[in-house]
């Protein structure tokens, strides 16, 4: 089978790599001469998503945290990541993607740009030639998916990411939830060996270096060493992600973490899945297709939460109310894949330590209710 990806970032070479394992014939599109540029990801991970990755993905750890810290509602709360948080430098982890994906047969066409693509599996590029099956990775502005009429074209959050030179009194990774300098999404800040990396996301691109500046001062970072920057998608996938031989992924059909805009983990489920149905024999275009339907499906069930959690305010009041009840060991630990669990869970535990947390978390947060509900009945 003859598989023609185009777009060499995360999303691109992933599905590279997992199709190389089941006898593909791929061959790489990409208009850049170099993968991992410009970086605009803050590169945190999963235990699950090194699994999924493999030897780049290790090779490519610089740290490691047991956990992470919400702060919202004027409350802190600690939480326990189960198998540990990773921060993957992620230029270098694409570059050894695609140098893991050369040593297994990849042909990579590198510094050209893919002018159209078609449902019947041709790819033009100078060239013209025919695939039996197209994976568009071409990100969020790209063309090729936008002229198929197929992927993902809500606005974005914009998002940034800034390297701080003053490591003191920050550890670990931080989230801040906080509508005073993130409105409508959130900042973060990860503490490193030697710097800080700090960053947040906002609806309205104009407000960026207005609410950078806000976070700045309220935490006291200093000494800016760099700073990058993209687009966060945070959903829901389009409806639509295959076309005749076509497949979109990535950020250019809204395969992302809702709650935080993170695609690495659902393309690396999507790609992971597409190639078990592979080796089942079934037909890579339905492999693929179905996929994504299921990755899809699972993000749709989560955005749901994550605008209930975002948009009502309802996590700042959760993590005020599981601070005050000292409810922050009873979460135990949670599923770094799925952030939109964790407000569910502390919602559950809660209402189980007592009435009193039971009753406010139910009127103080009403959108929440069916979500308290299917994380707490058996």
């Amino acid at each position: 089978m003859r598989v023609a990806v185009i777009g060499g970032g995360f999303s691109g070479l992933i599905f590279s790599l997992k199709l190389l394992e089941v006898g593909a014939d791929v061959t790489l599109f990409e208009e850049h001469d170099i993968v991992g540029y410009p970086p605009h990801c803050t590169g945190l991970v999963s235990r699950r998503v090194l699994g999924f990755i493999g030897a780049p993905a290790f090779k490519s750890i610089t740290s490691k945290f047991d956990g992470v810290v919400l702060y919202g509602g004027g409350s802190r709360v600690a939480l326990t990541v189960r198998g540990g948080v990773f921060k993957l430098e992620r230029v270098r982890l694409e570059r050894l993607m695609l140098e893991e994906a050369l040593s297994k047969g990849l042909k990579a066409v590198m510094g050209v740009a893919v002018k159209r693509v078609s449902p019947r599996g041709v790819v033009e590029y100078g060239d013209s030639r025919v695939f039996d099956s197209i994976i568009l990775a071409d990100g969020y502005y790209g063309s090729l998916h936008r002229s198929l009429g197929i992927g993902y074209t809500n606005p974005p959050v914009y998002g940034v990411n800034v390297e701080y030179s003053s490591p003191e009194g920050f550890k670990g990774v931080t989230i801040i939830f906080d509508n005073s300098i993130a409105r409508g999404f959130f900042s973060w800040i990860v503490g490193l060996e030697d710097r800080v990396l700090a960053g947040l996301g906002v609806r309205n691109p104009r407000l960026i270096a207005r609410d950078l500046r806000t976070l700045e001062r309220r935490v006291g970072l200093k000494g800016r060493i760099s700073a990058y920057g993209g687009p966060i998608i945070t959903g829901p996938p389009s409806e639509t992600l295959s076309l005749g031989r076509v497949h979109v992924v990535g950020d250019a059909g809204g395969l992302n973490k809702p709650l935080t805009g993170g695609g690495l983990y659902p393309n690396s489920l999507a790609a992971t899945l597409a190639t078990r149905m592979v080796k089942e024999g079934i037909d890579v275009n339905e492999a693929l297709a179905r996929s994504l339907n299921m990755v899809a499906g699972m993000l749709r069930k989560q955005y749901r939460i994550a605008r209930a959690v975002l948009e009502s305010g309802a996590l700042e009041r959760t993590l005020k109310m599981v601070a005050e009840e000292k409810l922050g060991e009873a979460v135990g630990e949670v599923d770094y894949d799925h952030h939109e669990q964790v407000a569910s869970l502390a919602l559950r535990k809660a209402v189980w330590k007592t009435l009193k947390v039971g009753v406010k978390t139910v009127i103080g947060n009403p959108r929440l209710l069916p979500y308290i509900a299917s994380a707490t009945l058996p």
